[in-house]
């Protein structure tokens, strides 16, 4: 009796994933099964695919095919005990299990709605009668609609599964958008969730955006080859020394950051001297990229290079740019500035 119910444990832990690929290029490709790292691998025959293990308890998994050096669709599933089938295309999703079959019906209305949403925004685009006010209005709305039901869908995964592996991601999502988000979702969480690695790492950053939020003196830190000739510069050599300080975290690879250097550009030339400084902090970026990008991209203001993490894991940024205002004495004055909000955020304290 007990090498059967040892025997029936094991067999209850054990899952396999029969997966399948579209196209005619994958036949022989290299297939990845992640969890985190690699953990297993084989190849596509007749556009088939098979991985098989143990799990101790349900986990995410991701698969990823490789045709050569190009990366092919992927597809994501939870690996649990049971048989799992996956169709990889544009991005599978595990079915046959009961976390599996949960996920691939709230993916699919997720799909549902962007499928809705972009035909939408092709309707706007052809509205020859709108102007180009009225276009951008429209579009803008569509976004929130799709936004709003975005959410909706990682609500309601989220409320099915507080306490597995699925309740993971939607508390990232929706916690993402404000720390009072994730506190009040949080709160409800079980264990499992609560100390899954990424949801600790939320929590440290959590602490760290309240350390360094509004109100509260800055966090110096040392870059020791951040000035333009190589040689060490602190934070503290530009912030807190009496001047009103905006500083941009930024990367040359960042689209977003480029967009925001108009609105820099035109800060800096209003209000540059005595009263006023404007700082680039480069992070998770080369130190040849970004030398490249500052005169591409007509940064005249002082730079400092190659910080990579030291400042973002300081400052609990997860997302760039990330523009700070800093008061005269080192006080953070405003985070996370963006548009136009940056001149008048400014202009404010510089009237």
């Amino acid at each position: 009796m007990i090498c059967l119910a040892a025997s029936t444990s094991c067999k209850n832990s054990t899952y396999s994933v029969s997966g399948s690929v579209t196209g005619d290029d994958c036949e022989g490709c290299k297939v990845y099964l992640r969890h985190g790292e690699v953990i297993d691998s084989t190849t596509v025959s007749d556009k088939q695919f098979f991985f098989s293990g143990d799990v101790v308890s349900p986990e995410m998994g991701y698969i990823t095919v490789r045709n050569g050096q190009r990366r092919a669709p992927s597809g994501v599933l939870v690996l649990e005990p049971g048989k799992i089938a996956i169709e990889i295309s544009e991005e599978g999703v595990g079915q046959g299990t009961p976390l599996n079959d949960d996920y691939y019906e709230n993916r699919g209305k997720i799909h549902e709605a962007y499928t809705a949403y972009r035909s939408n925004l092709d309707a706007i685009k052809a509205d020859e009668s709108l102007s180009e006010e009225e276009r951008s209005k429209k579009i803008e709305e569509a976004s929130d609609d799709y936004q709003i039901e975005y959410n909706k869908c990682m609500g309601e995964l989220f409320a099915a599964h507080p306490n597995d592996v699925l309740g993971v991601f939607p508390l990232v999502r929706l916690g993402s958008e404000s720390k009072e988000a994730f506190d009040s979702l949080y709160a409800i969480a079980g264990e499992v969730v609560r100390n899954a690695p990424q949801i600790v790492k939320e929590v440290e950053r959590n602490l760290k955006l309240e350390a360094t939020g509004a109100g509260k003196m800055f966090s110096d830190f040392t870059v020791e080859n951040g000035n333009p000739d190589g040689t060490p510069v602190k934070f503290s050599d530009y912030v807190g020394k009496g001047k009103y300080v905006l500083v941009d975290f930024w990367a040359s690879w960042c689209g977003p950051c480029k967009a925001e250097m108009p609105n820099l550009k035109n800060v800096y030339e209003q209000y540059k001297g005595d009263k006023f400084e404007l700082v680039g902090v480069a992070v998770w970026d080369k130190r040849a990229d970004t030398e490249k990008a500052v005169p591409e991209l007509g940064i005249t203001w002082p730079v400092i290079y190659d910080a990579q993490r030291v400042p973002t894991e300081i400052y609990g940024i997860n997302g760039i740019p990330h523009i700070i205002l800093f008061g005269p004495d080192g006080t953070i004055i405003a985070r996370d500035l963006r548009g136009e909000n940056i001149g008048k955020t400014v202009a404010q304290y510089l009237k």
